[in-house]
């Protein structure tokens, strides 16, 4: 009898566990908080954001993609309808839409450009900025180009004034002066950057709605070249068109930080409105091995922009 009975227990375990698990693992599911995914439009960087964000969370995600026009006012009505737990707005329409229409839905806002004129302030909102302060950008522009002591930005002042007001102190601190290159429409640059010859040792490219056209784009990367200066881009795409480098937001870590932000809301029960807008913590660095050879030094260029890479962690993508 006894040794019958020690061939019976573990095999009856064996069948037991796995339900066990399987029931516990559903009954975790179900009382999982329900979280909206609310996208602007279908766009991959978009995608990209649910993806990281999706991976974080520790809720039921679903997902809506809006409409233009009455189609979208009637999908906030539905929403409002049976609110979810918690609202991820990808995309000022998604943004600007969820904030007006579902006041009392927790509600994380990403990709909003220049999120600070459209708004969102609010006891329910908080979100995750597309841009920095620039002192990344800076650090990296030093670490690359140690002599360069004058770094100019075209900007419009009606846009960006206060972005380069704070990032002069940033610029200080790191023994660097920015030299701004005011310009109030893109028929002027030229002008503007004939006069800034010879007055700087580098440049840095801003999301300024007036500078940063693709018609812009591609003259200050000629003329960085022409001039032998180092470039300092917004994105990967621009680093493929000439310029040195870029640091430009890893759109999953955006996601990933959203996730961290909504369980903190959700599971730790912590206000929205409480919450300061954050900067993106993950960056991607790009860099062209071309334009470095045409720099001078195109391996010492690359090894500090690797070394650099490591010590911040920034996954790196590199064009020739």
């Amino acid at each position: 009898m006894t040794r019958r009975h020690r061939r019976l227990r573990p095999s009856t375990a064996g069948r037991a566990f796995p339900l066990v698990l399987a029931l516990a693992s559903t009954a975790a599911f179900a009382d999982r908080p329900k979280v909206l995914v609310l996208k602007s439009s279908d766009l991959a960087a978009y995608a990209s954001v649910v993806a990281g964000f999706a991976a974080e969370v520790r809720a039921e995600v679903q997902e809506i993609t809006l409409e233009e026009g009455a189609d979208s006012a009637k999908a906030f009505r539905r929403i409002s309808e049976q609110p979810p737990a918690m609202i991820l707005a990808i995309g000022p329409a998604a943004a600007n839409g969820a904030k007006r229409a579902l006041s009392e839905v927790p509600v994380v806002f990403s990709m909003v450009p220049y999120y600070e004129k459209y708004g969102l302030e609010g006891p329910n909102v908080t979100g995750i900025a597309l841009t920095s302060d620039l002192s990344a950008e800076l650090a990296t522009l030093k670490a690359v180009a140690p002599s360069a002591r004058r770094v100019g930005i075209l900007e419009d002042p009606r846009y960006s004034a206060k972005v380069i007001e704070e990032a002069s102190t940033i610029a200080q601190q790191q023994g660097m002066q920015l030299v701004p290159i005011e310009v109030d429409a893109p028929s002027k640059v030229e002008r503007a950057l004939k006069a800034a010859k010879g007055k700087i040792d580098a440049m840095l490219l801003i999301a300024d709605k007036t500078v940063a056209s693709a018609q812009v784009v591609k003259r200050l990367i000629e003329f960085c070249q022409q001039e032998r200066l180092p470039l300092a881009a917004l994105s990967s795409s621009q680093v493929k068109e000439g310029a040195l480098l870029s640091l430009s937001p890893s759109y999953t870590g955006i996601g990933q930080q959203a996730g961290r932000l909504a369980n903190r809301i959700l599971h730790e029960k912590v206000d929205p409105g409480a919450l300061a807008v954050a900067e993106p913590e993950t960056l991607d660095l790009a860099m062209n091995l071309s334009t470095a050879k045409r720099l001078g030094g195109q391996c010492e260029l690359a090894l500090e922009l690797f070394k650099l890479a490591a010590q911040k962690g920034y996954p790196v993508k590199v064009f020739e």
